[in-house]
């Protein structure tokens, strides 16, 4: 029997996994363009036309969108600098008070309470029981 073993490097282990996900989703996009392009020929329409499509919705939630925009865009710099338990504790608190549009006392401490609990669990789920690194 052949024994093959593989040396794991733990410190970057976390980072093998997005890469096979992103390999597969642009294959899988490939995939969708494909038959988008075939379907079109098909049928003797336009491969691009933008006549009669918009963007954005009417009426859309800028402030959402915005918050979101800015909220994700911090978290990201700011993950290394406070690391992983805080920045998502602070941002999926943050997230919480956008979408849930309440400021009040008790509608705050809930969010916190929430953010808090999710964020100890997917630490301790990912690094404890998969052994998974996390940033």
């Amino acid at each position: 029997m052949l024994d093959i073993k593989l040396p794991i490097v733990y410190s970057t282990s976390h980072t093998v996994m997005p890469k096979i996900i992103f390999g597969v989703l642009v294959f899988l996009g490939i995939i969708l363009f494909i038959q988008y392009v075939m379907k079109t020929r098909k049928e003797g329409g336009r491969l691009f036309s933008l006549k009669g499509k918009r963007f954005f919705e009417d009426n859309y939630d800028r402030v959402k969108l915005f918050g979101t925009v800015v909220i994700l865009f911090g978290f990201i710099v700011f993950m290394k600098p406070l690391g992983f338990i805080l920045a998502s504790i602070i941002f999926i608190s943050l997230f919480n008070i956008l979408y849930a549009g309440k400021f009040g006392k008790k509608d705050l401490l809930l969010s916190i309470g929430i953010s808090v609990v999710e964020t100890m669990t997917v630490w301790f789920v990912f690094g404890y029981l998969f052994d998974i690194t996390l940033p």
